[in-house]
């Protein structure tokens, strides 16, 4: 990260920041609903079609989680490439 300001850094920091809140409330989510899941499920009824439902559920989660992770990364990028435009514009 050669060359990146202050303000970079506290935005991209930002972003991580907003994404690891993000992933935490998910989680809690995630939690919430198999505890939910668990004590409400009626007598007799089908667990694999439960199980299914929450490991697809689990899966689309971390596919979500990556796709925040690129997002995260790709807009701080973008953030030090437009301060590096805006810097050289400035000087030159």
């Amino acid at each position: 990260m050669i060359g990146m300001s202050t303000s970079t850094i506290a935005k991209a920091s930002k972003v991580d920041r907003a994404v690891e809140r993000l992933e935490a409330a998910v989680d809690r989510l995630d939690l919430a609903l198999t505890a939910k899941a668990s004590t409400t499920s009626p007598k007799g009824a089908d667990d694999s079609e439960h199980k299914a439902a929450l490991d697809a559920l689990r899966q689309e989660n971390s596919d979500l989680r990556d796709l925040n992770r690129t997002a995260a990364d790709r807009l701080a990028g973008a953030i030090t490439r437009l301060e590096s435009l805006a810097t050289a514009d400035m000087k030159g």
